[in-house]
Parts: structure tokens; sequence; C-alpha cells
């Protein structure tokens, strides 16, 4: 073999190399710090509709092509739900990539819609990022997307004689990847950089 055929052949080996790796790397389950990836085991959502905080229609169609995080709560939530909004406003922060950042929706979706309408959820989730979405909806159309995401909630100690009442919610963080699937969760408590670090790894893997 001449001194040309064996750089010839080096360099397809280099470059099968490559290719295998990359491969393989493509390939690889997403490995994440702080959250769940559900990968082939992702669920399609079922159809809903909401109403967001500029009283459009938020319905399953408008969460593909997008990768969203989904928090469920309510407005007069003392202390877990202005938490999860601060540790998503400072995810989006810690995101360098814009290419990543663009690709990422952050919905506020209240539990609570019989106090929270849309001027409310407006006022309390842009003071978090304007870029957020508030939404809600009667419970009876909101209960199956809650279902299907495996978040509980319930109204505690109601009365007629006060509007004063607690709601009990679960606090992760769900991820739908941009086929309007459940792909993924974040348990509390939630840590902003990990989860940039995951979100950018996911959505570098997976471009829209």
């Amino acid at each position: 073999m001449n001194k040309s055929s064996i750089v010839i052949v080096t360099l397809f080996a280099l470059i099968g190399g490559f290719s295998l790796s990359w491969y393989i790397n493509a390939n690889k389950p997403i490995e994440l710090e702080s959250g769940l990836w559900f990968g082939e085991q992702a669920r399609a959502l079922p159809e809903f509709e909401l109403v967001d905080h500029n009283r459009e229609p938020l319905t399953r169609s408008q969460l593909t092509g997008q990768w969203s995080l989904m928090f469920f709560g309510f407005t007069h939530c003392p202390d877990i739900c202005p938490i999860a909004l601060q540790t998503l406003t400072d995810m989006v922060k810690a995101i360098d990539d814009t290419d990543v950042s663009s690709a990422l929706q952050i919905y506020f979706v209240s539990v609570d819609p019989e106090r929270d309408s849309p001027e409310i959820l407006a006022k309390y989730v842009t003071y978090f990022n304007p870029a957020f979405r508030g939404a809600t909806a009667p419970l009876e159309q909101l209960t199956p997307l809650t279902r299907a995401l495996g978040i509980a909630h319930a109204i505690r100690n109601k009365t007629d004689a006060s509007p004063d009442y607690d709601v009990d919610h679960s606090a992760a963080i769900v991820l739908i990847n941009p086929r309007a699937e459940y792909a993924g969760l974040f348990g509390a408590p939630q840590d902003a950089l990990a989860m940039a670090r995951d979100m950018t790894r996911i959505i570098e893997r997976n471009p829209l």
C-alpha cells in the first residue's frame, strides 16, 4: 500500500470513528441532574382547552413545536408557587444559548380558577417574567389535564362565609416535548442552575 492509500484509509477510519461516536452519543439516553427524562416512554397529552392571561385559548395543539415547562399552583399560594416561579425565572436567566431559551415556553396553570381570573394571573405571572404565560379553566376542564400529568390538587377549608381557603397541589414542574407529550418531571425542591443545564442538554439533543 502506497503512502496516498494509507492517508485515504486513515482518513476514512477517522470519519467512520467520528460518525460512530456521534451516533452513539445522539442515541444515548439523556441523564438529567435534577429531574426525570421519560424518553420513549413519553405520553401524549389529552385534548384540553384553558384560557390564558390574555383571555386567549390555550390548547394541546399550541404546545406542539416547542418545549414547555408547566407548573400548577394558585396566586394566593404563600410559598411553593412563588418559589417555583422564581426558580423558573432564574433558570431562564442561566441558559446562555439563545436557541435553547427561545425554544422554551414557561406556563403557570392555576388550579384555583374561582379566584384566579386572567387579569390576576397576568399581574402575578408577568411579575416574575413577562414571557411567562398564565392560564386556568373551570375544574371540570382542567382536571383531565392534571390527571394525565399526575398533578394532584384539592381545595380545602372553603366555606360560603369566607373567600379565604387553601389549595393543596403538587409541587413538580412538568416537561412537555414539541409533540405535546408528557416527557419529564422536575420534583421539588428544584435547582435553577441544574434545570438550566438539563434543559440545555435536552434541547440541544432534540432541536426543533
